[in-house]
């Protein structure tokens, strides 16, 4: 019994004294304290207002992760409608003339579309929260669905590459089009643009490696199309030669693009780093209370950054103090740094004498010691 009553009266006590010292402060989504005020012995020179509030640097709300993939969901069946459009006018044009060069692109224009698929099927199980069997959550699948394109990539650079063999050594007829087939590779050719771009720029808004990796591929469709026209204009002006050297040119390229999103994406699966230790490490100087940062480590891919780092705080602040001042970390990391979702901080007193960031008033119950 009265281990009990010691108990809820440490607790009571700490409650108490949590609400004087940081009732004014919100511990989640308020304002990270930065070296402002009540400079100790050994505390580092307070910044002016200005420059302090610079180095808070702009809040950037990080979407949650079941919002950021009904995003990307949005935007790959735009594609996808986009890519089933492309492919049918291709076949359909195809078919009607008989030109099988532009039906056959068409065919290879629906991997695109599979690889859209692939995407919504990857983003899916991606957004699923974290579990007892996945306590890290389950981001690495669209890690995964990333990789199968790449794959993809290096299969279209095998099918040009072998068609441009074939051409080469006079085994397959160069395509014969008409005014007609110029203009659905045109339209379709700036479809493909489009697309290209569209899914860059929210690949990079939404920080989704997919994206990334599904604009590549988009991208080096375009390049086939191009192979296609330029193609035509060579044959008509006799340098068929010339034709099947830039073809093999255009699967060198798209090979090579294959294999980078391959190996990017096998970084995020290996855990390599995610960010620069250094853009960390200053991020965190600029929190009050804090002396010094190390032993930082990151992971993950864009828009789900794993951070883990050890931050020594003035020594005379008591658990409770400290514990405050590991939150205004992880706050300020998560703010200044887009992407990161996760951060584990492991807390040490500094040194004797060794400065530290002034504290606001609001945060020191006590005089320092």
């Amino acid at each position: 019994m009265l281990k009990e009553r010691r108990v809820s009266s440490e607790a009571a006590a700490i409650s108490e004294y949590t609400t004087k010292a940081f009732g004014r402060v919100k511990r989640h989504g308020g304002r990270v304290p930065s070296a402002l005020e009540r400079p100790s012995p050994y505390s580092r020179p307070a910044a002016p207002a200005a420059a302090s509030a610079e180095a808070e640097g702009p809040h950037t709300p990080t979407l949650s992760r079941a919002e950021a993939a009904r995003r990307v969901s949005r935007v790959l069946w735009i594609t996808l409608g986009l890519n089933v459009l492309v492919a049918a006018s291709k076949i359909a044009y195809g078919h009607a003339t008989g030109v099988l060069s532009i039906r056959a692109d068409g065919f290879h224009s629906l991997t695109d579309s599979v690889n859209n698929l692939v995407g919504l099927a990857g983003v899916y199980f991606a957004s699923q929260p974290a579990d007892d069997g996945h306590p890290y959550g389950h981001a690495k699948f669209e890690v995964l669905a990333a990789g199968v394109v790449g794959l993809s990539l290096l299969g279209m650079a095998y099918d040009v590459l072998t068609s441009a063999s074939a051409r080469l050594l006079g085994h397959a007829p160069a395509p014969h089009l008409d005014a007609l087939a110029f203009v659905v590779l045109a339209l379709t050719l700036g479809v493909n643009l489009l697309v290209a771009r569209y899914e860059r720029r929210q690949a990079e808004r939404l920080g989704s490696p997919f994206l990334a990796s599904d604009a590549a591929h988009t991208s080096s469709d375009v390049l086939v199309t191009l192979g296609v026209i330029v193609t035509v204009g060579l044959v008509q002006a006799g340098l068929t030669v010339l034709d099947s050297v830039m073809a093999l040119g255009i699967a060198g390229f798209i090979a090579w693009t294959g294999v980078q999103v391959l190996r990017q994406n096998l970084r995020y699966l290996a855990d390599a780093a995610a960010l620069e230790p250094d853009a960390v490490h200053a991020v965190v100087l600029q929190v009050a209370g804090v002396a010094s940062a190390h032993k930082i480590r990151t992971r993950g891919a864009p828009g789900d950054i794993h951070v883990d780092l050890h931050v020594q705080v003035a020594r005379h602040l008591d658990v409770v103090e400290a514990h405050r001042v590991t939150h205004w970390v992880i706050d300020a990391i998560k703010r200044q740094l887009p992407g990161v979702t996760d951060v584990v901080v492991h807390t040490e007193p500094a040194g004797e004498g060794q400065p530290f960031n002034p504290l606001p008033e609001s945060a020191t119950g006590r005089a320092e010691k």
